[in-house]
């Protein structure tokens, strides 16, 4: 991965000294994150001895960071036109570099004038918008935080921020995306982005199919329609679709699992699969075809062709109710008209 940052960053009331995380005597999380930017020279505290771990980032702090290394190649950005950015103000430079990169847009007043707010608290939406861009992540997962749908602006941002393990929102199933960015959450996200091991551990119990084994799905409720999944290499997975008829189809799928869940990356209507961690009761996600799933029950008895499984996990949204199963992924899904259940997906066989 691309490290885009490896001079110090000096802001306004900031003194750039090195210091052990312990040495802030206002740090209580994130220690050894805090601790590896500050060895790094990425982010220091203040001449008090504190680190303000709570205190929210500027959006000008967030543009200087980024562009001391991405802004080398534009020697002479134009003017960004932003209102209260002038030129001869502090930061000036640096924002005319982000506009001239793409990594920012401003905004826009209500006689229409663009402005660029550079001592306004940044969020953790306009964040995710700027590590995803500035370090060309990308959304590979698609199971959204309950707070980011579909429709939000930022989603695609968010989304390729929790695949890609920098973070895993809030206990609730949010990311809380307009509140501002704490100095320990940015802390966080740069430390993950730079040392893979500062990320999430996956969880000690997987819902990602076993590669040792094949799984037959029937993906009708007829008996006509059958699914069979193989593993190929890595995430990827061969599909092959049969029908009673004698029509085949073969197709390679991803599934991919990160901190956040499993996902089969390229649903249909039929076989959908978005299991989102972690596995606990009222945890809610919402699958790429923006429908909210929550988790009701842990330890749910369900019967599938497959076999009877003891240890599932109860998965239920507007008229859906689907089962997951340790090592395997979805056993059965289906959906719920007039309040009577009707087959969709069922493990037939595993192999």
């Amino acid at each position: 991965m691309k490290k885009l940052f490896s001079t110090v960053f000096v802001a306004a009331g900031m003194l750039a000294f090195s210091a052990e995380a312990d040495a802030f005597s206002d740090v209580q999380l994130y220690k050894s994150e805090i601790d590896f930017l500050t060895n790094e020279g990425i982010i220091s505290g203040y001449n008090n001895g504190t680190f303000k771990p709570t205190e929210g980032l500027t959006r000008l702090q967030a543009v200087q960071m980024l562009v001391r290394e991405m802004g080398d190649d534009v020697l002479n950005p134009g003017n960004p036109g932003f209102s209260d950015v002038q030129p001869g103000d502090y930061g000036y430079g640096d924002v005319a570099k982000a506009v001239e990169l793409g990594l920012i847009s401003g905004k826009t007043d209500k006689n229409g004038e663009q402005y660029f707010d550079p001592y306004a608290p940044m969020t953790r939406a306009q964040m995710a918008k700027v590590l995803s861009e500035g370090y060309g992540l990308f959304d590979t997962q698609n199971i959204s935080f309950i707070d980011v749908n579909m429709l939000h602006w930022a989603n695609e941002y968010v989304n390729s921020l929790a695949s890609n393990d920098v973070t895993t929102g809030f206990g609730d199933g949010t990311y809380r995306p307009e509140d501002h960015i704490a100095r320990q959450h940015f802390a966080v996200f740069m430390a993950r982005l730079l040392e893979d091991n500062f990320k999430p551990e996956l969880p000690e119990v997987s819902f990602m199919p076993d590669e040792a084994n094949t799984y037959v799905y029937q993906t009708d409720q007829f008996g006509n329609h059958f699914s069979t999944f193989s593993h190929v290499s890595g995430d990827t997975w061969l599909e092959k679709s049969e029908t009673t008829d004698g029509y085949v189809l073969e197709a390679e799928r991803p599934f991919i699992e990160t901190s956040n869940g499993v996902a089969y990356s390229e649903p249909t209507l039929v076989f959908s699969f978005a299991f989102g961690y972690p596995v606990k009761e009222g945890h809610s996600w919402i699958d790429p075809h923006a429908e909210r799933f929550t988790i009701t029950d842990t330890i749910a008895t369900v019967s599938t062709k497959a076999g009877t499984f003891n240890n599932a996990v109860e998965v239920r949204g507007l008229n859906r109710v689907d089962y997951y199963v340790p090592d395997i992924g979805l056993v059965k899904s289906t959906w719920i008209n007039n309040g009577e259940e009707h087959l969709r997906v069922e493990l037939v066989e595993v192999k």
